[in-house]
């Protein structure tokens, strides 16, 4: 195994002193000020002007995200939040006027069109949209959706409630879903439900507040709904809304079936008479999975498995390590979710999540360290835009890398059956994950295409979409508890519209595997890696190319990928 006592070296900045105060407004803008001004001759000083705001960005960019983390991390300290905050406000909101006006003077210089179609072709692409959709009357208004979003974390945050005699947190009751006690399962979902929907009407003005600074966003530059608007800030160039509707009905019609068989095994397997929200979880051998003790062991666990499938990768995570870029376990105050936050000038990545002993911990980490190896993998490219992927390019990194390292999870799992579990759980939960993506997505399709809904309509859109998805799951009487399902997803407080490209990946993933099984670990690391170093240089179609795949998810596809899924099941065993 490859053993790594090094730590991440930021590397020396180009263009720009290292003592430049990034949080000084006033330094900032005379930088900013100088760009604008500066002249620019032949397509090399193009290339170098580029170049230089990139690590301008780049600079600014990490500031943010170290106090981000901070926020997160200790989301119930109020100074973290107000050094976020304000730095938003006074250097990130301020500069983008800056930005509009330096990309503009890139785009329409004359030697931009003549740079090298194959290195800068995508740019242009990125540059034209991003000047379409410029407006500055949406900054105060950006600036405010940044500080009312992130509201969202210190709201579940604080959300705690007391069982077997204990305070737990939302994630440290989840864990009871896992109890082979019905009766405890059952208790702890209801506690767990009353503790949040003590939170609902709070939540449900905040998301209020949210959609009506959206709406206004997408009205200042011209568009007739959020929905539309945000589809093209997304840079969603090569599908359409009404091909994303047309992936619900692809889910609806060649996922749910399977998913009913698997609920029906389900509730034979349990002795019940229907399965219950508090039924879905649970092991069916009332087993569960605990693959580790502590974030130490979590680690170690997952840079041996990286190590088995490319020892670069677990060099990589052990480097993270050394430097301090993990905060893996759950802890009251700490923000929810998981995330990997690129630091774009020291070009290493942060990982943070909340832990809790459980199976789906390490596939989290594994995940989180595929989007981490994306951004060691883009260390190289000079232009900023080609680094920023978008969803559908970073989640089937990070998808894939659960997938990848499938076949090693015995790190975790000394006995055989206990591997073989945690693979079916893996194979299952691709496709089980996929009904609630779509609810997520139409959701706010439905949201932001009827602008004027009240709060109650709001619930029973989500109420008729929990019904068309539903995998077989048993929610009478629990009306109230199943409109609550909504504000556990934190992308539909803080990344609007950022949810459906985890099941075009989830897709991408699959396919991935299935080429790890066809065509043989080298070629699909070989062509995996090749992937992930070209960031976003071209387009989404090109780079699911680039990684072996089709990039597609339309029903017959999904047929596809639901067939071979059920044949990785016969292989691993019941």
């Amino acid at each position: 195994m490859i053993v790594t006592d090094k730590k991440i070296q930021k590397p020396k900045r180009v263009y720009f002193n290292e003592n430049l105060n990034i949080s000084s407004w006033r330094e900032v803008e005379n930088v900013a000020e100088e760009m604008k001004a500066q002249r620019i001759g032949s397509p090399e000083e193009l290339i170098r002007f580029i170049q230089k705001y990139g690590e301008l960005e780049n600079i600014v960019s990490e500031e943010a995200a170290r106090r981000y983390i901070d926020m997160t991390r200790y989301a119930d300290d109020e100074e973290k939040g107000k050094a976020f905050h304000t730095f938003y406000s006074s250097v990130v909101s301020r500069l983008k006027p800056y930005d509009f006006v330096i990309k503009k003077k890139i785009f329409e210089h004359p030697s931009f069109r003549e740079l090298p179609e194959k290195e800068y072709g995508h740019l242009k692409k990125i540059f034209e949209n991003d000047m379409a959709l410029f407006r500055e009357e949406n900054i105060p208004l950006q600036v405010k959706e940044a500080e009312l979003s992130t509201r969202y974390g210190s709201v579940n945050s604080k959300i705690t409630a007391v069982f077997d005699g204990e305070e737990k947190t939302l994630s440290q009751l989840g864990v009871y879903q896992k109890d082979p006690n019905r009766a405890k399962r059952e208790k702890a979902w209801r506690v767990k439900m009353e503790a949040f929907g003590k939170a609902k009407e709070e939540l449900d003005s905040l998301f209020d507040q949210l959609k009506e600074i959206r709406i206004q966003q997408a009205l200042n530059a011209g568009f007739d709904n959020y929905r539309d608007y945000k589809h093209q800030e997304l840079g969603r160039f090569t599908y359409t809304p009404q091909e994303i509707l047309e992936f619900h009905d692809a889910v609806e019609h060649e996922v749910i079936p399977f998913l009913k068989e698997l609920n029906e095994k389900r509730k034979a397997a349990l002795s019940i008479s229907s399965v219950r929200p508090w039924d879905t979880a649970v092991d069916l051998d009332g087993k569960a999975l605990r693959p580790f003790s502590g974030s130490e062991e979590l680690a170690q666990g997952a840079i041996r498995i990286l190590n088995d499938v490319k020892g670069e990768y677990a060099a990589r995570l052990e480097m993270m390590k050394n430097s301090g870029l993990l905060d893996l376990e759950n802890r009251k105050g700490k923000a929810p979710g998981g995330y990997n936050y690129p630091l774009a000038e020291t070009k290493a990545p942060f990982i943070f999540m909340n832990a809790v002993g459980l199976h789906r911990d390490a596939v989290t980490l594994l995940h989180e360290s595929g989007h981490a190896m994306h951004t060691f993998a883009t260390r190289d490219i000079k232009i900023t835009p080609y680094l920023h992927t978008p969803s559908e390019v970073a989640e089937l990194a990070s998808m894939g890398m659960e997938f990848l390292t499938m076949d090693h999870w015995g790190h975790f799992y000394k006995d055989e059956s206990d591997l073989a579990k945690a693979m079916r759980d893996q194979l299952e939960g691709a496709l089980t994950f996929l009904p609630w993506c779509m609810i997520v997505d139409a959701f706010q399709h439905w949201v932001y295409t009827h602008p004027k809904h009240t709060p109650q309509e709001r619930d029973a859109a989500f109420a008729s979409l929990m019904e068309r998805f539903n995998p077989g799951v048993d929610w009478s009487g629990l009306e109230k508890e199943m409109a609550l399902q909504w504000m556990y997803q934190l992308h539909i407080f803080q990344a609007p519209f950022y949810y459906i490209e985890y099941g075009m990946a989830q897709l991408g993933a699959l396919a991935l595997y299935r080429n790890y099984k066809s065509k043989g670990k080298d070629r699909t690391l070989k062509e995996y890696d090749a992937f992930l170093s070209k960031g976003y240089s071209c387009s989404v179609e090109e780079l699911y190319e680039t990684a072996g795949l089709r990039f597609r998810f339309t029903r017959d596809y999904l047929k596809e990928i639901v067939e071979f899924t059920r044949e990785a099941l016969e292989q691993v065993g019941s």
